[in-house]
Parts: structure tokens; C-alpha cells; sequence
């Protein structure tokens, strides 16, 4: 066969196409659909969580966990009980309460170090709820490992390598709810 014949006997077949064209763009579809849905998820798991702490820190601004004597792993079941799309919440969720005399004293040490790990005020978490009156600061942490290939790289926080520190709080000063 000669080239020339060939070369145009080529140019007019155009079956596989369609698979060719599907299978360029298929990878990069898909990466793209799965980074979304990781995202609506972590989303969910970030709204939920901030909905537990305000839950549970109700609990402590009415006075209810002072009453019931709710100890700090309690609390945290409080929190945990009302997370969605969480995976081991009782180990990987930390839960920081703390008090303090007034708004102006609120002072919060960063969550994570320069080298991307927790810091210890996140690791060995504080429970002291206060009396009536106190101004307390709830927080939650939660590292989300993403699952998606190079999403964490682009979302990932403060040096956390494919991970993002899901953070919620709250503060308040507690009623007076005296005996």
C-alpha cells in the first residue's frame, strides 16, 4: 500500500473516536466529581459539628452540665452523639472548655504548630466549665483526612499534609443559674 493511500484511508475512518475523546477527559471528570463530593461532605461533617458544640454548649451555659456533674469525656459523648459523617469520633474529636473572667481575657494558643501537628492546648484538652456569670469558650478539632487523590493538596491546613483541621466553637458567658 502506498503511504499516500494509507494516510487517507486513515483520515476517514473515525471509529474510536468517542473512546478516545471519553477516555482523555474521563480521568480528570471523575477526580473532579469525587473532590466535590469529598468537599459537600467534609462540609456536612463541619456543619453538624458545629451544631453538636452549640448543642452541648448550651448544656453548659444553662448551668445543666454544673448540675448533672458531666465529666469532660460526657461532654464530649454530648458532641459526639450529634456529629454526622464522622469516623471514630471518640478518639480522633477533641474538645477544649474553657473559662475565663471576661471576654477581654479570652486567649486561644493556635491549633497547630509550624511542622502541621496539633498542638498540645488541642492534644490535652481543658474542662473546666466555669461558675455562673464566667465567660466560657467551647472548641472542637477534627482532622479530616481527605480520601481524593491531590484535593488535600489543595485545601489541606497549616502544613497538614492531605488534611484539614475542621474547627467550631463557641463562647459565652454562662447565666446566672445559681443552686
Amino acid at each position: 500500500m502506498k503511504p499516500r493511500l494509507l494516510k487517507m484511508r486513515l483520515r476517514k475512518c473515525e471509529k474510536g473516536t468517542t473512546a478516545i475523546e471519553f477516555a482523555l477527559i474521563a480521568v480528570p471528570f471523575f477526580w473532579l466529581f469525587m473532590g466535590a463530593f469529598e468537599i459537600g461532605i467534609m462540609m456536612l461533617a463541619s456543619y453538624t459539628m458545629e451544631n453538636a458544640v452549640a448543642d452541648a454548649a448550651r448544656q453548659i451555659r444553662t448551668g445543666q452540665v454544673v448540675k448533672k456533674g458531666i465529666t469532660a469525656s460526657q461532654f464530649k459523648s454530648m458532641v459526639c452523639n450529634k456529629v454526622f459523617m464522622i469516623k471514630d469520633c471518640a478518639s480522633k474529636l477533641y474538645v477544649d472548655v474553657d473559662r475565663f473572667d471576661d471576654f477581654a481575657s479570652v486567649n486561644i494558643p493556635p491549633a497547630v504548630e509550624n511542622d502541621g501537628t496539633l498542638s498540645t492546648s488541642v492534644t490535652n484538652p481543658s474542662f473546666s466549665t466555669g461558675n455562673p456569670m464566667d465567660v466560657v469558650v467551647v472548641r472542637a478539632y477534627y482532622k479530616w483526612k481527605f480520601f481524593t487523590p491531590m484535593i488535600g493538596h489543595f485545601l489541606q491546613s497549616s502544613n497538614m499534609t492531605n488534611e484539614r483541621l475542621l474547627t467550631t466553637g463557641a463562647a459565652f458567658r454562662n447565666e446566672p443559674y445559681g443552686g
